[in-house]
């Protein structure tokens, strides 16, 4: 599904993102080599492979799918779970039935249409009278903010992606703020877009930022990381492309990387090597060996 993965922004597979478009549902690939991000999918195959398939022969494939459908009701569904500790059937009817909807239904591929809220410098938004905290690098955006039951839900109005959730509060002049929203994130954030000044100016490093964090706002800190490294890397950069490049919507740190890789290519096709000096005859100076000689302050000469 995920066919390459650079500064955490994902190149995936063409038809499976089409699929999950018109699905409605949002892709996040976990990082790699990293574990503690995975969902507890591997243990779920590895019990299917082998309590239900395994030393099974089958006469073809619809005999495959009447045992699969045999042992999931008859032994998979049945079982205490070793993390819930309940039937697997007992837990669903109970708890997530009720919240099933209809494969394809018209609410999954027709957007939600949410209000909009502008967040303010400290990262706010008003809702009925009360302010409710977005993640800092959604400040002095726009915010789509739509009830859900008892929670407010707030999401990102490009990717349809919720960024924030608090428990809705009747009273007035209330602020509700996720300190997660607060934390050393924003001070990291802060000293990434300084280290990008210091490399290319506080005007250009700037609007560069803006751009990265337009581009990419969910993966932002990523983004700078890299600028960072890129600018490094390529250090002097040509002021004039970084202001161009700037300028530029959509532009990613990969995009970043392009560019400066091309100009670097460009730079070493342009700059020919100095042709080597030509080999000289040794001159013979002994007939002036006699004209000075150092008196210690300086050099004195002999009269002709």
């Amino acid at each position: 599904m995920v066919i390459n993965e650079q500064y955490r922004e994902l190149t995936l597979n063409q038809r499976f993102h089409e699929y999950a478009t018109t699905a409605g549902f949002r892709i996040h690939a976990c990082e790699g080599y990293d574990p503690e991000s995975k969902g507890k999918v591997e243990a779920g195959v590895k019990y299917v492979k082998q309590d239900c398939l395994y030393g099974e022969v089958f006469r073809d494939q619809e005999h495959v799918r009447q045992h699969v459908q045999d042992w999931v009701e008859s032994v998979a569904n049945i079982r205490i779970h070793g993390t819930t500790g309940e039937p697997p059937r007992e837990r669903f009817e109970r708890d997530e039935r009720e919240h099933l909807e209809a494969y394809l239904s018209p609410a999954c591929v027709q957007p939600v249409v949410h209000e909009t809220r502008r967040a303010d410098k400290t990262g706010l938004i008003a809702w009925k009278a009360n302010k409710y905290s977005v993640p800092m690098a959604w400040q002095q955006a726009r915010v789509g903010v739509l009830e859900s039951g008892s929670q407010l839900q707030i999401s990102d109005l490009e990717t349809g992606d919720v960024i924030a959730s608090h428990a809705l509060c009747s009273d007035k002049g209330k602020v509700f703020k996720n300190t997660h929203h607060y934390r050393d994130h924003a001070q990291r954030v802060a000293t990434l877009e300084s280290k990008i000044n210091d490399l290319v100016g506080n005007e250009i490093g700037h609007r560069l930022c803006q751009q990265l964090k337009r581009s990419e706002p969910k993966i932002y800190k990523d983004q700078l990381v890299a600028a960072r490294d890129l600018l490094k890397r390529h250090a002097p950069v040509d002021l004039a492309l970084i202001t161009t490049l700037a300028e530029r919507p959509g532009m990613t740190a990969t995009r970043l990387q392009s560019y400066l890789e091309a100009a670097q290519a460009a730079t070493l096709r342009e700059r020919q090597p100095e042709p080597l000096p030509e080999p000289q005859q040794a001159l013979d100076l002994s007939a002036y060996r006699r004209i000075g000689h150092s008196s210690g302050q300086g050099v004195t000469h002999e009269p002709a």
